[in-house]
């Protein structure tokens, strides 16, 4: 079964409120079997430009895992907090076998 990616692209508006959510989503992300990849980081361009935003790449066990995590009661009472506080988008990316 191919792996599920939890990628997140995102332009923060508000540090500040950021913060609330940046430090509880590690949690809810293990306690659903995920594995952080990449988070934030400096990327380095090698080929075109690449916009100032921060990326999250996070790896579960198969696209379903994902849709759980992401529809999970924890990680929807955060999701505001990252709707108010960013810009951008998150998607469901699936692996190859």
């Amino acid at each position: 079964m191919p792996k599920g990616y939890f990628f997140v692209e995102i332009e923060i508006t508000d540090p500040a409120a950021y913060e609330a959510y940046r430090t509880s989503v590690p949690d809810i992300i293990s306690a659903h079997g995920g594995r952080i990849l990449v988070r934030g980081g400096d990327p380095q361009p090698l080929d075109g430009v690449i916009p100032r935003r921060r990326r999250v790449i996070v790896e579960f066990d198969s696209p379903e895992a994902v849709k759980t995590f992401y529809d999970s009661d924890a990680y929807q009472a955060v999701q505001p907090i990252r709707l108010k506080a960013s810009n951008g988008f998150v998607c469901l990316l699936t692996g190859t076998e």
